[in-house]
């Protein structure tokens, strides 16, 4: 077994605590914002939302374009307040496997397949900045897991080999891709972190 010397973290799933099964919990409380929480998911979600993930439309826009669509005439940036807050749920045990990961003088980046708004909301707002060293996101990148290409800019910004990579996400495809591509990897099911702590406790 080759030394791990950075973990990269996913976040949603993950290091954040915002799908309960399977389902993304802000979705759930659309009703009580007065918007039809089928007709938004149709929209929104047709395209599997990868030109918003990939950076190559506007998270923003397309929610004007919600609103045009359904003649809401309120302020967009309201929902994403609302969502981006709703959304946030850190993971108590993930925040201290964190602290025991600096502890051990491990690097820790942020893998994530997100747009960059939201990906300077996890930065600024949660403060995720001062826990890693970086965040890496598909908005910012132009290309989003499964991708290998996802996995290569990432070792080669941190300028290491696959194998010093450990990549814990909670989708199995993502696994499955940064396994093909030599990194480390553990997959994280729902509510994972004793499991995780058990496959650390030899490196933390």
């Amino acid at each position: 077994m080759h030394r791990i010397r950075c973990i990269a973290w996913d976040f949603d799933g993950v290091l954040n605590r915002n799908v309960v099964n399977g389902r993304f919990v802000w979705q759930d409380h659309l009703e009580a914002f007065g918007i039809d929480r089928r007709a938004f998911e149709e929209f929104m979600f047709a395209d599997g939302f990868w030109p918003i993930m990939r950076g190559e439309e506007d998270l923003l826009h397309r929610l004007q374009r919600f609103y045009d669509h359904v003649g809401r005439r309120s302020d967009p940036q309201e929902l994403l307040d609302y969502w981006f807050e709703t959304d946030a749920r850190p993971c108590p045990e993930m925040l201290a496997l964190m602290e025991r990961a600096a502890a051990a003088g491990l690097r820790q980046v942020i893998a994530t397949n997100n747009e960059h708004r939201r990906s300077s909301y996890i930065e600024r707002e949660m403060g995720f900045a001062a826990r890693v060293e970086r965040l890496f996101s598909s908005g910012r990148m132009g290309v989003a897991k499964p991708d290998p290409a996802y996995f290569r800019a990432i070792e080669a910004e941190l300028a290491l080999a696959p194998e010093q990579i450990l990549f814990v996400d909670d989708y199995a495809e993502n696994v499955a891709a940064a396994a093909a591509c030599g990194w480390q990897v553990h997959h994280f099911p729902e509510d994972g972190h004793r499991e995780l702590a058990e496959r650390l406790a030899a490196i933390l």
